[in-house]
Protein backbone atom coordinates (compact mmCIF):
# COMPACT_ATOMS: atom_id res chain seq x y z
CA UNK A 1 0.00 0.00 0.00
CA UNK A 2 1.40 3.29 -1.33
CA UNK A 3 1.55 6.90 0.37
CA UNK A 4 -1.01 9.44 -0.19
CA UNK A 5 -1.23 12.81 0.57
CA UNK A 6 -4.20 14.76 -0.14
CA UNK A 7 -4.12 17.62 -1.99
CA UNK A 8 -5.64 21.37 -0.67
CA UNK A 9 -9.03 20.37 -2.07
CA UNK A 10 -9.02 16.67 -1.06
CA UNK A 11 -7.73 17.88 2.27
CA UNK A 12 -11.21 19.78 2.65
CA UNK A 13 -13.27 17.03 1.50
CA UNK A 14 -12.35 14.50 3.92
CA UNK A 15 -12.77 17.14 6.42
CA UNK A 16 -15.33 18.44 6.06
CA UNK A 17 -18.43 17.98 8.66
CA UNK A 18 -21.27 17.52 6.38
CA UNK A 19 -23.68 14.62 6.08
CA UNK A 20 -23.43 14.44 2.16
CA UNK A 21 -19.65 15.64 0.32
CA UNK A 22 -19.40 15.94 -3.33
CA UNK A 23 -15.64 16.07 -4.66
CA UNK A 24 -15.99 17.05 -8.28
CA UNK A 25 -12.87 17.46 -10.98
CA UNK A 26 -10.95 16.42 -14.29
CA UNK A 27 -9.88 12.94 -14.88
CA UNK A 28 -6.88 12.20 -13.52
CA UNK A 29 -7.33 14.32 -10.64
CA UNK A 30 -7.30 11.31 -8.20
CA UNK A 31 -10.87 11.91 -7.12
CA UNK A 32 -11.48 8.10 -6.71
CA UNK A 33 -7.61 7.53 -4.75
CA UNK A 34 -9.12 9.83 -2.04
CA UNK A 35 -12.68 8.05 -1.63
CA UNK A 36 -11.08 4.74 -0.99
CA UNK A 37 -8.66 6.26 1.70
CA UNK A 38 -11.06 8.71 3.32
CA UNK A 39 -13.44 5.50 3.76
CA UNK A 40 -9.98 4.09 5.20
CA UNK A 41 -9.30 7.07 7.23
CA UNK A 42 -12.81 6.64 8.40
CA UNK A 43 -13.11 2.90 9.65
CA UNK A 44 -9.54 3.17 11.48
CA UNK A 45 -9.59 6.97 12.89
CA UNK A 46 -13.02 8.04 12.36
CA UNK A 47 -15.31 5.59 13.75
CA UNK A 48 -15.02 4.70 17.65
CA UNK A 49 -14.69 1.53 18.96
CA UNK A 50 -17.40 -0.05 21.12
CA UNK A 51 -16.63 -1.24 24.38
CA UNK A 52 -15.00 -4.50 23.30
CA UNK A 53 -12.42 -2.07 21.66
CA UNK A 54 -13.71 -2.82 18.09
CA UNK A 55 -14.34 -0.21 15.33
CA UNK A 56 -17.07 -1.61 13.36
CA UNK A 57 -18.51 0.01 9.94
CA UNK A 58 -19.72 -1.00 6.76
CA UNK A 59 -19.63 0.81 3.93
CA UNK A 60 -21.66 1.00 0.26
CA UNK A 61 -20.08 1.19 -2.69
CA UNK A 62 -22.00 2.20 -5.63
CA UNK A 63 -21.98 2.54 -9.22
CA UNK A 64 -23.83 2.74 -12.51
CA UNK A 65 -22.91 -0.79 -14.10
CA UNK A 66 -20.89 -3.96 -13.09
CA UNK A 67 -18.73 -3.42 -15.81
CA UNK A 68 -17.82 0.27 -14.72
CA UNK A 69 -17.61 -1.25 -10.76
CA UNK A 70 -14.74 -3.98 -11.49
CA UNK A 71 -12.90 -1.70 -14.09
CA UNK A 72 -12.83 1.44 -12.60
CA UNK A 73 -13.73 1.04 -9.25
CA UNK A 74 -12.53 -1.81 -7.74
CA UNK A 75 -9.56 -1.82 -9.66
CA UNK A 76 -8.66 1.63 -8.04
CA UNK A 77 -9.28 -0.04 -4.60
CA UNK A 78 -7.48 -3.09 -4.80
CA UNK A 79 -4.33 -0.77 -6.63
CA UNK A 80 -4.64 0.90 -3.25
CA UNK A 81 -5.86 -1.93 -0.59
CA UNK A 82 -4.85 -5.60 -1.92
CA UNK A 83 -6.74 -8.61 -0.86
CA UNK A 84 -5.07 -10.52 1.31
CA UNK A 85 -2.59 -7.73 2.34
CA UNK A 86 -5.00 -5.37 3.94
CA UNK A 87 -8.15 -7.26 3.39
CA UNK A 88 -10.05 -10.53 2.37
CA UNK A 89 -12.39 -10.27 -1.04
CA UNK A 90 -14.93 -12.53 -1.31
CA UNK A 91 -16.31 -12.74 -4.68
CA UNK A 92 -19.77 -14.29 -4.22
CA UNK A 93 -20.56 -11.35 -1.88
CA UNK A 94 -18.62 -8.41 -3.20
CA UNK A 95 -17.63 -7.55 0.01
CA UNK A 96 -13.92 -6.43 1.17
CA UNK A 97 -13.69 -7.79 4.33
CA UNK A 98 -11.09 -5.86 6.76
CA UNK A 99 -10.34 -7.22 10.71
CA UNK A 100 -6.85 -5.81 11.92
CA UNK A 101 -5.27 -4.51 14.70
CA UNK A 102 -4.49 -1.10 15.07
CA UNK A 103 -1.39 0.21 18.09
CA UNK A 104 -3.70 2.08 20.04
CA UNK A 105 -4.90 -1.52 20.66
CA UNK A 106 -8.15 -1.08 18.97
CA UNK A 107 -9.35 -3.40 16.17
CA UNK A 108 -11.06 -2.59 12.67
CA UNK A 109 -13.72 -4.73 11.56
CA UNK A 110 -15.12 -3.18 8.29
CA UNK A 111 -17.03 -3.94 5.48
CA UNK A 112 -17.17 -2.47 1.66
CA UNK A 113 -19.63 -3.90 -0.18
CA UNK A 114 -19.37 -3.23 -4.20
CA UNK A 115 -22.66 -2.52 -5.72
CA UNK A 116 -23.74 -1.91 -9.39
CA UNK A 117 -27.02 -1.08 -9.92
CA UNK A 118 -27.30 -2.49 -13.45
CA UNK A 119 -30.93 -3.87 -12.64
CA UNK A 120 -33.75 -3.29 -10.99
CA UNK A 121 -32.55 -6.43 -8.35
CA UNK A 122 -29.88 -4.65 -8.05
CA UNK A 123 -31.40 -1.77 -6.56
CA UNK A 124 -33.57 -4.15 -4.26
CA UNK A 125 -30.75 -5.70 -3.00
CA UNK A 126 -28.49 -2.32 -2.20
CA UNK A 127 -32.38 0.01 -0.52
CA UNK A 128 -32.37 -3.48 2.02
CA UNK A 129 -28.89 -2.78 3.72
CA UNK A 130 -27.90 -1.36 6.59
CA UNK A 131 -24.88 0.65 6.39
CA UNK A 132 -22.53 3.27 7.87
CA UNK A 133 -21.71 5.65 5.47
CA UNK A 134 -21.89 5.50 0.84
CA UNK A 135 -19.32 5.95 -1.60
CA UNK A 136 -21.27 6.88 -4.94
CA UNK A 137 -18.56 6.68 -7.88
CA UNK A 138 -19.18 9.31 -10.97
CA UNK A 139 -22.53 10.19 -8.93
CA UNK A 140 -23.59 12.26 -11.68
CA UNK A 141 -24.67 8.80 -13.56
CA UNK A 142 -26.58 7.84 -10.59
CA UNK A 143 -30.40 8.56 -11.06
CA UNK A 144 -31.43 10.98 -8.18
CA UNK A 145 -34.52 8.42 -6.94
CA UNK A 146 -31.92 6.17 -6.52
CA UNK A 147 -29.83 8.98 -4.28
CA UNK A 148 -32.23 9.21 -2.40
CA UNK A 149 -32.70 6.11 -1.62
CA UNK A 150 -29.64 4.98 -0.63
CA UNK A 151 -29.22 8.09 1.65
CA UNK A 152 -31.82 6.22 3.76
CA UNK A 153 -30.08 3.42 4.32
CA UNK A 154 -26.86 5.25 5.83
CA UNK A 155 -26.26 6.24 9.97
CA UNK A 156 -27.55 2.29 10.15
CA UNK A 157 -24.70 0.13 11.10
CA UNK A 158 -23.09 -0.83 13.71
CA UNK A 159 -26.35 -1.17 15.64
CA UNK A 160 -26.97 1.21 19.04
CA UNK A 161 -25.80 -1.65 21.07
CA UNK A 162 -22.26 -1.28 19.96
CA UNK A 163 -22.21 2.53 19.95
CA UNK A 164 -23.89 3.61 16.78
CA UNK A 165 -22.06 4.92 13.78
CA UNK A 166 -19.83 7.70 15.11
CA UNK A 167 -19.88 9.35 11.64
CA UNK A 168 -22.96 8.57 9.29
CA UNK A 169 -23.04 10.08 5.65
CA UNK A 170 -22.35 10.10 1.78
CA UNK A 171 -19.21 10.96 -0.12
CA UNK A 172 -19.48 10.87 -3.58
CA UNK A 173 -16.92 11.79 -6.75
CA UNK A 174 -17.82 12.88 -10.56
CA UNK A 175 -16.56 14.39 -13.28
CA UNK A 176 -18.98 17.61 -13.60
CA UNK A 177 -22.13 17.39 -14.74
CA UNK A 178 -24.54 18.41 -17.22
CA UNK A 179 -26.12 21.62 -17.14
CA UNK A 180 -29.88 21.85 -15.95
CA UNK A 181 -30.04 18.64 -14.48
CA UNK A 182 -30.59 17.70 -10.44
CA UNK A 183 -26.85 17.05 -9.87
CA UNK A 184 -26.43 20.86 -11.18
CA UNK A 185 -28.85 22.07 -8.48
CA UNK A 186 -27.49 19.66 -6.08
CA UNK A 187 -24.17 21.04 -6.49
CA UNK A 188 -25.15 24.54 -7.10
CA UNK A 189 -27.94 25.32 -4.56
CA UNK A 190 -26.22 22.60 -1.80
CA UNK A 191 -29.09 21.62 1.21
CA UNK A 192 -27.42 22.68 4.32
CA UNK A 193 -26.21 19.06 4.75
CA UNK A 194 -24.30 18.98 1.77
CA UNK A 195 -20.46 20.50 0.68
CA UNK A 196 -19.19 20.95 -2.63
CA UNK A 197 -15.59 20.48 -3.74
CA UNK A 198 -14.87 21.54 -7.19
CA UNK A 199 -10.81 20.85 -7.94
CA UNK A 200 -8.75 23.37 -9.97
CA UNK A 201 -9.14 23.09 -13.44
CA UNK A 202 -6.36 21.01 -15.14
CA UNK A 203 -6.14 23.05 -18.32
CA UNK A 204 -6.12 26.49 -18.47
CA UNK A 205 -5.62 28.78 -21.80
CA UNK A 206 -2.55 30.26 -22.48
CA UNK A 207 -3.83 33.85 -21.65
CA UNK A 208 -5.07 32.42 -18.13
CA UNK A 209 -1.64 30.95 -17.80
CA UNK A 210 0.39 34.37 -18.28
CA UNK A 211 -1.85 36.13 -16.07
CA UNK A 212 -1.45 33.43 -13.79
CA UNK A 213 2.34 32.73 -13.80
CA UNK A 214 3.33 36.19 -15.37
CA UNK A 215 5.82 33.36 -17.80
CA UNK A 216 5.61 31.58 -21.18
CA UNK A 217 4.55 28.02 -20.80
CA UNK A 218 7.07 24.73 -21.31
CA UNK A 219 5.82 23.98 -24.83
CA UNK A 220 5.76 20.07 -23.61
CA UNK A 221 2.64 20.92 -21.31
CA UNK A 222 0.87 22.95 -24.09
CA UNK A 223 -1.23 21.77 -26.73
CA UNK A 224 -4.68 22.98 -29.39
CA UNK A 225 -7.87 22.13 -29.27
CA UNK A 226 -9.87 21.76 -32.22
CA UNK A 227 -11.01 25.19 -33.00
CA UNK A 228 -6.68 26.19 -32.19
CA UNK A 229 -7.38 27.46 -28.80
CA UNK A 230 -3.83 26.68 -26.55
CA UNK A 231 -4.07 25.16 -23.58
CA UNK A 232 -1.36 24.40 -20.96
CA UNK A 233 -1.45 22.07 -18.32
CA UNK A 234 -1.90 23.83 -14.82
CA UNK A 235 0.98 22.40 -12.98
CA UNK A 236 -1.03 23.36 -9.54
CA UNK A 237 -4.12 20.73 -10.63
CA UNK A 238 -4.37 18.21 -8.30
CA UNK A 239 -2.62 15.00 -9.34
CA UNK A 240 -0.30 16.67 -11.27
CA UNK A 241 2.68 15.12 -9.39
CA UNK A 242 1.12 11.02 -10.24
CA UNK A 243 0.37 11.92 -13.80
CA UNK A 244 2.80 11.26 -16.90
CA UNK A 245 3.94 14.65 -18.24
CA UNK A 246 2.40 14.27 -21.83
CA UNK A 247 -1.01 12.87 -20.15
CA UNK A 248 -3.02 15.94 -20.43
CA UNK A 249 -1.20 17.32 -22.96
CA UNK A 250 -2.54 13.53 -25.40
CA UNK A 251 -6.01 14.67 -24.14
CA UNK A 252 -6.44 17.90 -25.94
CA UNK A 253 -5.95 17.75 -29.48
CA UNK A 254 -9.30 17.53 -31.61
CA UNK A 255 -11.37 17.67 -28.76
CA UNK A 256 -14.94 19.89 -28.23
CA UNK A 257 -15.10 22.89 -25.80
CA UNK A 258 -17.80 20.76 -24.56
CA UNK A 259 -15.33 18.07 -23.32
CA UNK A 260 -12.59 20.05 -22.00
CA UNK A 261 -15.26 21.83 -19.54
CA UNK A 262 -16.29 18.91 -18.65
CA UNK A 263 -13.31 16.33 -18.23
CA UNK A 264 -10.58 18.93 -17.93
CA UNK A 265 -11.90 22.81 -17.12
CA UNK A 266 -13.95 21.69 -14.45
CA UNK A 267 -17.32 23.21 -15.49
CA UNK A 268 -20.71 22.11 -16.08
CA UNK A 269 -21.42 20.08 -19.29
CA UNK A 270 -23.95 21.35 -21.78
CA UNK A 271 -27.16 20.06 -21.44
CA UNK A 272 -28.41 17.80 -24.42
CA UNK A 273 -30.48 20.38 -25.69
CA UNK A 274 -30.46 23.21 -28.45
CA UNK A 275 -27.50 25.74 -28.29
CA UNK A 276 -27.47 28.55 -26.07
CA UNK A 277 -28.64 31.63 -27.65
CA UNK A 278 -25.64 33.53 -26.83
CA UNK A 279 -22.99 30.71 -27.24
CA UNK A 280 -20.48 32.50 -29.36
CA UNK A 281 -21.05 36.32 -27.30
CA UNK A 282 -21.18 35.56 -23.45
CA UNK A 283 -18.24 34.88 -21.74
CA UNK A 284 -19.21 34.91 -17.63
CA UNK A 285 -15.88 35.38 -17.02
CA UNK A 286 -16.28 38.83 -18.56
CA UNK A 287 -19.63 39.88 -18.57
CA UNK A 288 -20.90 38.75 -14.82
CA UNK A 289 -19.26 41.57 -12.42
CA UNK A 290 -17.02 40.77 -9.46
CA UNK A 291 -18.95 42.77 -7.46
CA UNK A 292 -22.75 44.13 -6.61
CA UNK A 293 -23.81 46.67 -9.08
CA UNK A 294 -25.30 49.30 -7.46
CA UNK A 295 -27.80 51.37 -9.19
CA UNK A 296 -27.24 55.37 -10.30
CA UNK A 297 -30.10 57.22 -8.10
CA UNK A 298 -30.75 60.10 -10.55
CA UNK A 299 -34.08 60.85 -12.87
CA UNK A 300 -30.87 61.67 -16.11
CA UNK A 301 -30.31 57.93 -15.90
CA UNK A 302 -33.46 56.08 -15.51
CA UNK A 303 -33.63 52.33 -14.74
CA UNK A 304 -34.59 50.32 -17.58
CA UNK A 305 -37.28 48.13 -16.42
CA UNK A 306 -37.99 44.97 -19.19
CA UNK A 307 -41.08 43.28 -18.63
CA UNK A 308 -42.58 39.83 -20.51
CA UNK A 309 -46.02 39.27 -19.67
CA UNK A 310 -48.45 36.12 -20.03
CA UNK A 311 -48.86 33.98 -16.95
CA UNK A 312 -45.24 33.86 -15.79
CA UNK A 313 -44.40 37.46 -15.80
CA UNK A 314 -40.68 38.68 -15.49
CA UNK A 315 -38.82 41.73 -15.32
CA UNK A 316 -34.97 42.91 -15.75
CA UNK A 317 -34.27 46.16 -14.16
CA UNK A 318 -31.37 47.26 -15.81
CA UNK A 319 -29.65 51.07 -16.30
CA UNK A 320 -27.10 53.06 -18.43
CA UNK A 321 -23.99 54.35 -16.59
CA UNK A 322 -22.67 57.57 -18.18
CA UNK A 323 -19.45 55.81 -19.25
CA UNK A 324 -21.95 54.24 -21.64
CA UNK A 325 -21.93 50.53 -20.25
CA UNK A 326 -25.37 48.60 -19.45
CA UNK A 327 -25.91 47.38 -15.79
CA UNK A 328 -27.80 44.14 -15.46
CA UNK A 329 -28.87 45.28 -11.95
CA UNK A 330 -31.67 42.37 -10.85
CA UNK A 331 -34.25 40.20 -12.10
CA UNK A 332 -37.77 39.18 -10.62
CA UNK A 333 -39.85 35.91 -11.61
CA UNK A 334 -42.83 33.96 -11.38
CA UNK A 335 -45.23 31.44 -11.84
CA UNK A 336 -48.86 31.58 -12.32
CA UNK A 337 -49.41 35.28 -11.62
CA UNK A 338 -50.95 37.77 -13.93
CA UNK A 339 -49.64 41.15 -14.23
CA UNK A 340 -51.32 43.35 -11.63
CA UNK A 341 -50.52 40.61 -9.14
CA UNK A 342 -47.02 40.64 -10.59
CA UNK A 343 -47.03 44.21 -10.33
CA UNK A 344 -48.42 44.43 -6.51
CA UNK A 345 -46.47 41.58 -4.66
CA UNK A 346 -42.75 41.57 -7.04
CA UNK A 347 -42.27 44.76 -8.78
CA UNK A 348 -43.38 47.77 -6.26
CA UNK A 349 -42.04 46.05 -3.14
CA UNK A 350 -38.49 45.46 -5.04
CA UNK A 351 -38.35 49.46 -6.33
CA UNK A 352 -39.54 50.44 -2.60
CA UNK A 353 -36.39 48.29 -0.96
CA UNK A 354 -34.03 48.60 -3.53
CA UNK A 355 -34.35 51.70 -5.80
CA UNK A 356 -35.36 54.50 -3.55
CA UNK A 357 -34.49 57.63 -5.39
CA UNK A 358 -34.83 56.28 -9.24
CA UNK A 359 -36.32 57.02 -12.12
CA UNK A 360 -37.63 54.16 -14.06
CA UNK A 361 -38.91 53.40 -17.96
CA UNK A 362 -40.59 50.12 -18.47
CA UNK A 363 -40.18 48.37 -21.97
CA UNK A 364 -42.60 46.08 -22.10
CA UNK A 365 -43.27 42.76 -24.70
CA UNK A 366 -45.53 44.78 -27.56
CA UNK A 367 -47.74 42.46 -27.74
CA UNK A 368 -49.04 44.32 -24.38
CA UNK A 369 -50.63 47.10 -26.46
CA UNK A 370 -53.31 44.64 -27.98
CA UNK A 371 -56.75 44.58 -26.70
CA UNK A 372 -58.09 40.84 -26.21
CA UNK A 373 -61.34 39.79 -27.04
CA UNK A 374 -62.60 39.62 -23.29
CA UNK A 375 -62.13 43.08 -22.56
CA UNK A 376 -60.94 46.82 -23.78
CA UNK A 377 -57.91 47.04 -20.67
CA UNK A 378 -54.40 45.93 -21.91
CA UNK A 379 -51.35 44.95 -19.91
CA UNK A 380 -49.87 48.03 -20.31
CA UNK A 381 -53.04 49.66 -19.80
CA UNK A 382 -52.58 48.59 -16.27
CA UNK A 383 -48.89 49.72 -16.13
CA UNK A 384 -49.90 53.14 -16.82
CA UNK A 385 -52.69 53.35 -14.64
CA UNK A 386 -50.07 51.89 -11.82
CA UNK A 387 -48.03 55.17 -12.68
CA UNK A 388 -45.21 53.74 -14.55
CA UNK A 389 -43.88 55.36 -17.74
CA UNK A 390 -43.79 52.98 -20.32
CA UNK A 391 -41.90 53.18 -23.62
CA UNK A 392 -42.99 50.93 -26.83
CA UNK A 393 -40.16 48.66 -28.00
CA UNK A 394 -39.46 48.96 -31.94
CA UNK A 395 -40.41 45.30 -32.43
CA UNK A 396 -41.10 42.12 -31.22
CA UNK A 397 -39.33 39.71 -33.48
CA UNK A 398 -36.89 37.28 -32.02
CA UNK A 399 -33.97 37.66 -34.25
CA UNK A 400 -33.64 41.64 -33.63
CA UNK A 401 -34.23 40.93 -29.68
CA UNK A 402 -31.64 38.74 -29.77
CA UNK A 403 -29.30 41.36 -32.08
CA UNK A 404 -29.75 43.90 -29.28
CA UNK A 405 -28.66 42.19 -26.74
CA UNK A 406 -25.30 40.51 -29.20
CA UNK A 407 -24.14 43.98 -29.79
CA UNK A 408 -23.73 45.00 -25.95
CA UNK A 409 -21.83 41.71 -25.62
CA UNK A 410 -19.64 42.67 -28.20
CA UNK A 411 -18.89 46.41 -27.25
CA UNK A 412 -15.77 47.04 -25.22
CA UNK A 413 -15.13 50.57 -22.80
CA UNK A 414 -11.30 50.84 -22.30
CA UNK A 415 -10.86 47.02 -22.74
CA UNK A 416 -13.69 46.24 -20.08
CA UNK A 417 -17.00 44.90 -20.90
CA UNK A 418 -19.93 47.15 -22.02
CA UNK A 419 -22.68 44.45 -20.51
CA UNK A 420 -22.31 43.78 -17.14
CA UNK A 421 -24.41 41.24 -15.25
CA UNK A 422 -25.28 41.24 -11.15
CA UNK A 423 -24.32 38.26 -9.57
CA UNK A 424 -27.81 38.22 -8.00
CA UNK A 425 -29.19 37.72 -11.38
CA UNK A 426 -28.99 33.78 -11.17
CA UNK A 427 -32.25 32.86 -13.67
CA UNK A 428 -30.43 35.12 -15.82
CA UNK A 429 -26.91 33.81 -16.06
CA UNK A 430 -27.80 30.61 -16.28
CA UNK A 431 -29.94 31.88 -19.32
CA UNK A 432 -27.09 32.92 -20.66
CA UNK A 433 -24.59 29.62 -20.02
CA UNK A 434 -27.08 27.04 -21.24
CA UNK A 435 -30.84 27.52 -20.29
CA UNK A 436 -32.38 30.01 -23.10
CA UNK A 437 -31.56 28.02 -25.93
CA UNK A 438 -32.69 27.11 -29.74
CA UNK A 439 -35.53 25.26 -29.68
CA UNK A 440 -34.86 21.55 -31.42
CA UNK A 441 -37.23 19.48 -32.75
CA UNK A 442 -37.46 15.23 -32.33
CA UNK A 443 -34.76 15.11 -34.56
CA UNK A 444 -32.29 17.03 -32.65
CA UNK A 445 -32.57 19.34 -35.36
CA UNK A 446 -32.69 23.48 -34.51
CA UNK A 447 -36.03 24.83 -35.74
CA UNK A 448 -36.52 27.70 -37.38
CA UNK A 449 -35.04 30.90 -35.73
CA UNK A 450 -36.95 31.10 -32.44
CA UNK A 451 -35.99 30.14 -28.48
CA UNK A 452 -37.21 27.71 -26.86
CA UNK A 453 -40.32 28.87 -24.31
CA UNK A 454 -38.90 27.47 -21.33
CA UNK A 455 -38.52 28.94 -17.19
CA UNK A 456 -35.18 30.90 -18.83
CA UNK A 457 -36.64 32.28 -22.44
CA UNK A 458 -39.30 34.59 -19.73
CA UNK A 459 -36.62 36.72 -18.17
CA UNK A 460 -34.30 37.28 -21.35
CA UNK A 461 -37.34 38.06 -23.41
CA UNK A 462 -38.06 41.08 -20.51
CA UNK A 463 -33.62 41.48 -21.12
CA UNK A 464 -34.37 42.14 -24.42
CA UNK A 465 -36.99 44.37 -24.33
CA UNK A 466 -34.93 46.59 -22.21
CA UNK A 467 -31.74 46.47 -24.14
CA UNK A 468 -33.70 47.48 -27.15
CA UNK A 469 -34.42 50.73 -25.74
CA UNK A 470 -30.94 51.35 -25.38
CA UNK A 471 -30.16 50.36 -29.07
CA UNK A 472 -32.96 53.54 -29.50
CA UNK A 473 -31.30 55.69 -27.88
CA UNK A 474 -33.71 56.40 -24.54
Amino acid sequence: MSNFVATPMMGEFMLSRKYVRVLAGPVGGGKSVCCSHELFRWMTQVQAPNTEGVRKSRFLIVRNTSDQLKSTTQKTVFDWFPPGVVGEWKVTEKTLYFDFPLPDKTRVKSEWMFIALDTPDDIRKALSLEATGLWGNECRELHPDVVDALLSRINRYPSMKDGGATRAGAIFDTNMPDMDTWWQDKMENPPKNWSIHIQPSAVITHAEYLEKYKEEPDEARCAEAHDETLYVVDPESDNYANLAPDYYPNLIPGKSQDYLDVYLRCRFGRALHGFPVYDKTFRESFHVAESQLKPIRSEAYPVVIGLDFGRTPAAVLMQMTPMGRVHILSELVSENMGIETFLTQKLRPHLVENYSGCSFLVAPDPAGWAKTQVGEITPVDVLKKAGFRVVRPPTNRPSMRIEAVEQLLAKHIDGKAAFLVDKSCTVVIRGFRYGYRWRENRKGDLEGKEPEKNDYSHPHDALQYGCMLFSMGV
